[in-house]
């Protein structure tokens, strides 16, 4: 028997993962991605009977919805009423998890009193970050694009147990990945461009804010008749060039 391609095994990979998740697969947009006829990959669908090998979902278990079966009902145990106030049982990756601070340790303390508050440093900050970001996204880029073709990267694992345990491995072309990041870049970048107008702002608020307080200096040296500023203000010319001249 003939050995499969790569393109063959992430095909029945991909489509049997996602039949298991209840998705509908389209395959003509799944060959046209893998690079592969879209006869081909319908043919290796039926011969192979890819639809057999989709795992049935369990039934999950517990009662049917809007039932009060537990209504006023401690835990199955009832030695205690669940988990306690601020625990992390659930917690995965920590990106939405809450934060507590007498919970923090010494380094993670010193990060967050370091984190800048003032706007245009909070700014600032944020840029050099998302700079940062949109280096390493560009260059895992342009290492995807030097990829061999056909090229393959393992994405996921997924253990199916039954009569039979087995292991089904998920996979990536170098043009999927490469898609996915250009979606994380284009973020990136926006909110790159979102900074930098606010930063123009801050510049120019600055900037208006510097000429109001050099009219008030000139309003306040007129009403103290400390020196006259009426014909400086009709020629134009900045406060304090005629006392330079006279000097």
């Amino acid at each position: 028997m003939a050995r499969r391609s790569a393109e063959h095994d992430a095909a029945r990979a991909e489509y049997i993962e996602r039949r298991s998740r209840g998705e509908e697969v389209n395959l003509a947009e799944l060959a046209d991605r893998l690079g592969v006829k879209r006869q081909t990959l319908r043919n290796w669908k039926s011969a192979e009977k890819w639809d057999e090998a989709v795992p049935t979902p369990k039934r999950k278990r517990g009662g049917q919805k809007g039932n009060q079966n537990s209504k006023g009902k401690r835990n199955a145990a009832g030695s205690h009423k669940g988990a306690p106030t601020r625990n992390k049982n659930a917690e995965k990756d920590g990106a939405y998890s809450a934060v507590f601070l007498d919970t923090l340790t010494e380094e993670e303390k010193k990060l967050v009193e370091a984190t800048p508050l003032e706007v245009r440093a909070a700014l600032e900050h944020e840029m050099k970050v998302l700079k940062f970001r949109e280096n390493k996204i560009l260059s895992k880029i342009a290492d995807y694009e030097k990829a061999e073709e056909g090229a393959m990267y393992l994405s996921a694992m997924t253990e199916i147990r039954g009569k039979n345990n087995t292991t089904m491995r998920f996979s990536d072309s170098a043009f999927k990945r490469v898609q996915s990041l250009q979606e994380a870049l284009y973020k990136v970048q926006g909110r790159i461009a979102k900074i930098t107008d606010s930063l123009r702002g801050l510049d120019e608020s600055a900037a208006r804010l510097a000429m109001e307080r050099e009219r008030l200096d000139i309003l306040r040296m007129r009403a103290s008749g400390s020196v006259d500023v009426g014909d400086l203000e009709e020629s134009g010319d900045p406060p304090g060039k005629e006392l330079e001249d006279e000097q």
